[in-house]
């Protein structure tokens, strides 16, 4: 019985209660489907979350915006719920040598959801431009522990537990930027002052009897961490009519949030600084951009299969438009950070596509090594 699978993808497509976290997977769907750039590429709804000096700059007729996104990303390059799955159709015919194996296999084993949500509404003005918005984000990891290794231990309950921990966290902001006049090319500076809240989130049950998926890890946050407040800050400069660059700094207000996770271990919630350049070219048919983060992060979340994890992205995508009706977008994802696993080092390749239907429709997918996939949908509405 595909239990635990089904539940982990219903999450990632039903859940609005990812992402205000301090590093989502992606910033919204237009932006994954360009490999998550949004520097000097994101519009007036994406600016707050990539880039609040986009607000103001930017080379379309809307003056207003409304998004509503949701997505995730499935990582379990181990292949362990596929071990899952074969445990659990072993059990259902009482097979416990089957099932005492694919419990072995689990050892070491690990997997890595992410989830998201997003909504904003934008308004970009003559010299001042603003939005309010809002993200939640789930970033959960799960391993085996008490791995049974006799048949009579692997029917046993107390045996095979599937511990999940992560965070939930949620964050409103209130973006507002201002275009100016440097060395005879446009300029932009942007400002998101936002509340972040956060709260533990966990689930440790024996996969013999398993029911509900992750379902109850999203709906039953154990613990309250309580929130904070920080800002962004961004800077757009106009280089030539085709070509800008863009800065920004997230969380220049950092905190640090110590739990317990569902098995007792500690853990260690860090909203750090983030700074990330990023250029783009842009005309009527194309936009092309590069994002880098000048600086690695480790993992947001320290605890389990997060502690040590580092990451500094690079960025590549374009978009090529046609006719304001239909974009098309590429993109690619490289975790250059020192140090990191083979499995870290995996390239991501995202694809896209964005519809006018009388209300704009976007569709991002993203791909890596093994079994990680991801997708982001949203919908809003310019003019």
């Amino acid at each position: 019985m595909n239990v635990i699978k089904s539940g982990f993808y219903a999450t990632a497509l039903t859940v609005i209660s990812q992402s205000v976290i301090a590093a989502p997977f992606a910033y919204e769907a237009r932006s994954l489907g360009m490999g998550n750039i949004g520097v000097a590429t994101a519009d007036i709804a994406t600016a707050p979350f990539a880039n609040p000096a986009m607000l103001s700059f930017q080379k379309s007729d809307d003056d207003f915006s409304l998004l509503l996104g949701m997505g995730g990303f499935f990582s379990d390059n181990d292949g362990m719920i596929e071990n899952i799955d074969r445990f659990q159709a072993a059990e259902a015919v009482g097979d416990t040598t089957t099932m005492l194996w694919e419990a072995q296999q689990l050892d070491g084993k690990v997997i890595s959801p992410e989830l998201s949500g997003v909504l904003s509404m934008g308004f970009s003005g003559e010299t001042y431009s603003m939005s309010v918005s809002a993200r939640t984000d789930v970033i959960v990891s799960g391993g085996m522990t008490n791995i049974a290794t006799t048949p009579l231990e692997v029917v046993n309950p107390a045996f095979n537990i599937l511990n999940i921990i992560g965070a939930r966290t949620t964050e409103v902001g209130f973006s507002i930027s201002r275009d100016f006049e440097f060395m005879e090319r446009k300029m932009s500076i942007g400002i998101t002052p936002k509340i972040v809240s956060a709260e533990a989130v966990g689930f440790s049950e024996s996969i013999i009897s398993t029911a509900t998926g992750l379902n109850d890890l999203v709906d039953n946050a154990v613990q309250d961490l309580g929130s904070f407040t920080t800002f962004d800050v961004g800077v757009v400069v106009e280089v030539s009519d085709h070509i800008q660059l863009g800065l920004v700094a997230k969380n220049l207000i950092t905190d640090e949030m110590t739990f317990s996770t569902i098995t007792g271990s500690p853990a260690t919630l860090s909203f750090d600084t983030q700074l990330k350049a990023g250029v783009a070219y842009s005309n009527d048919f194309l936009t092309a951009g590069v994002d880098l983060d000048l600086i690695e992060n480790d993992s947001m979340l320290s605890a389990g299969a997060f502690s040590g994890a580092k990451r500094q992205n690079l960025s590549v995508g374009v978009e090529l438009n046609a006719f304001d009706f239909v974009q098309l977008r590429l993109g690619m994802i490289k975790n250059i950070a020192s140090g990191i696993s083979d499995g870290d080092k995996q390239t991501i390749t995202t694809a896209g596509i964005g519809l006018w239907l009388g209300f704009n429709l976007d569709i991002a997918v993203m791909s890596g090594e093994g079994d990680s996939l991801g997708a982001f949908v949203q919908t809003g509405f310019k003019f």
